[in-house]
């Protein structure tokens, strides 16, 4: 199962990270926001004609221990008869979305998003392989989207009680084209949470410059979490919150 680490934005080139996954990283570096780009890569990740997960930063396992109790306490007051809704932006070919369908012990109705029609075919064959999920009722779906125009694929309002970013604001923040693009993405994000719903962003990027960037482009308190350490690199989980409306108080008796 392949990772790939993305440095800081300040940090070593991203091209020499990405040389070994791919012969043109330098094209990838500077495209990394053009949706054709993703298509190239996945089929180049695809050659031998099996699929394979690949997770930007790190695989499910790495934060399995931190979602799943999320799950619990972010979702319907009565978790037996309603799923918790869960949006996956970006996944690639991530084994994120399917690891909590597969054991996550309430329903869940997952929808993994990506912009490349690629990655979704090869996500789908991989979706063949997994076990049963933990509950009966959960579900899985697979969109072809673009994560920072929700509303074009279908996705309105307070749709979701939890939204997972792994990587796609990164790579939008590292393309020299792309910060408004994550800043769109973020907006999307928080538009289709329902009130009191979270969006989770996971990041090797240090807290001094992704909390001021998720402070303006959300407009919310950002909450910060160490992950760990992971193949030698700190990563964080920013969350962003849905406030719920406050209820009105009338201060006479009608």
């Amino acid at each position: 199962m392949a990772a790939l680490m993305l440095p800081p934005r300040s940090g070593p080139a991203l091209r020499t990270l990405l040389r070994p996954l791919c012969s043109w990283a330098d094209g990838l570096f500077h495209s990394m926001a053009q949706p054709g780009t993703w298509d190239r890569f996945y089929t180049q990740q695809d050659i031998a004609g099996t699929p394979r997960h690949f997770n930007w930063f790190f695989d499910y396992t790495a934060i399995s221990g931190l979602l799943l109790p999320t799950l619990q306490g972010c979702g319907p007051s009565e978790p037996n008869t309603s799923p918790t809704r869960v949006l996956d932006v970006g996944c690639g070919t991530s084994d994120l979305g399917l690891g909590l369908y597969r054991d996550s012990p309430r329903p869940v109705h997952i929808s993994c998003v990506d912009v490349s029609p690629v990655a979704i075919r090869s996500l789908h064959r991989l979706l063949q392989e997994v076990p049963p999920p933990r509950h009966p009722l959960s579900q899985l779906h697979l969109h072809v989207a673009d994560a920072t125009d929700l509303e074009g694929g279908g996705f309105g309002d307070g749709s979701f009680h939890l939204v997972l970013d792994k990587g796609t604001c990164d790579s939008l923040l590292r393309c020299p084209q792309g910060p408004g693009q994550a800043g769109r993405l973020v907006a999307e994000c928080l538009r289709v949470l329902r009130p009191g719903g979270s969006l989770l962003q996971f990041s090797d990027e240090d807290p001094d410059a992704r909390v001021p960037f998720l402070e303006q482009a959300g407009g919310a308190g950002v909450t910060v979490q160490e992950v760990g350490h992971i193949g030698g690199i700190c990563y964080y989980v920013y969350t962003l919150c849905r406030l719920a409306p406050e209820t009105p108080t009338n201060g006479a008796l009608d």
